[in-house]
C-alpha cells in the first residue's frame, strides 16, 4: 500500500473512531456528527472565518486524531476547543494575505478577476436574498417583524435590542433564544428550498 492509501485508511479509521465516540448506535452517531458539524459551521461563520466548511473539516480531522491518542469524555467540548484554535489560526493566515486592492495598479488580470468575482458575488447575493425572502414569508407576521427588527437595529444595536426585548416582555437572553429558533426554522426552510 502506498503512502496516500495508508493515509486514507488511517483517516477512515479515525473517522470511524470519532463516530463511535459520539454514540455506539451508528444512526445516532451519524445524527450527532451532523449536528456537531452544523454547530461548527455556525461557529466559524459567526466568527467571520471562511470557508467555514474547510475549517470544520480541519477541526474534525484534529478531533479524530486526538481521539486516537487520548480518552475524551465530551467530544463536542473538545471539538469547540479545537475550533477556537483553528479560528485563531485562520485569522492569523488572513491577516498575512495581501489584498488585491493593496497591490500596485497595472495588473490587468487582477482587475479582470475582481470583475468576474464581483459579478459572481452579485448573482449569489441575489439568489440568497430571494431565498431569504421566501423563507421569511414562511414565518408568521409577528415572527417576521421581530426577526427583522432584531437584525436591522439602529446605530446602537445593544440599546435597540434591549428595548426590543422589553417591548416583548423578554430578557435579552430569552430574545436571543427566540431569534435563534426562528433562524433555525428559516435555515430549515432554506435547506428545503435548495433541495427542490
Amino acid at each position: 500500500m502506498n503512502e496516500r492509501g495508508a493515509t486514507a485508511a488511517s483517516r477512515a479509521t479515525a473517522f470511524q473512531n470519532l463516530l463511535v465516540r459520539l454514540d455506539t448506535d451508528r444512526n445516532q452517531a451519524g445524527e450527532k456528527y451532523e449536528k456537531l458539524r452544523r454547530s461548527l459551521i455556525k461557529f466559524f461563520e459567526w466568527n467571520s472565518c471562511f470557508p467555514a466548511e474547510d475549517l470544520v473539516d480541519e477541526t474534525l480531522d484534529r478531533v479524530a486524531r486526538k481521539l486516537d491518542v487520548e480518552e475524551v469524555r465530551n467530544v463536542p467540548a473538545l471539538a469547540l476547543g479545537i475550533a477556537r484554535n483553528v479560528r485563531l489560526e485562520a485569522h492569523k493566515r488572513s491577516a498575512r494575505l495581501v489584498q488585491i486592492s493593496e497591490l500596485p495598479q497595472g495588473a490587468n488580470s487582477a482587475r479582470e478577476l475582481n470583475l468576474e468575482n464581483a459579478i459572481q458575488q452579485k448573482i449569489d447575493q441575489g439568489r440568497r436574498a430571494q431565498c431569504v425572502r421566501l423563507c421569511l414569508r414562511r414565518l408568521s407576521a409577528e415572527e417576521r417583524k421581530l426577526f427583522l427588527k432584531y437584525h436591522n437595529p439602529g446605530a446602537d444595536a445593544v440599546t435597540e435590542r434591549q428595548r426590543l426585548a422589553n417591548d416583548y416582555g423578554l430578557t435579552i437572553s430569552a430574545l436571543r433564544v427566540r431569534i435563534n429558533r426562528m433562524r433555525e426554522k428559516r435555515e430549515r426552510g432554506i435547506a428545503g428550498g435548495m433541495e427542490r
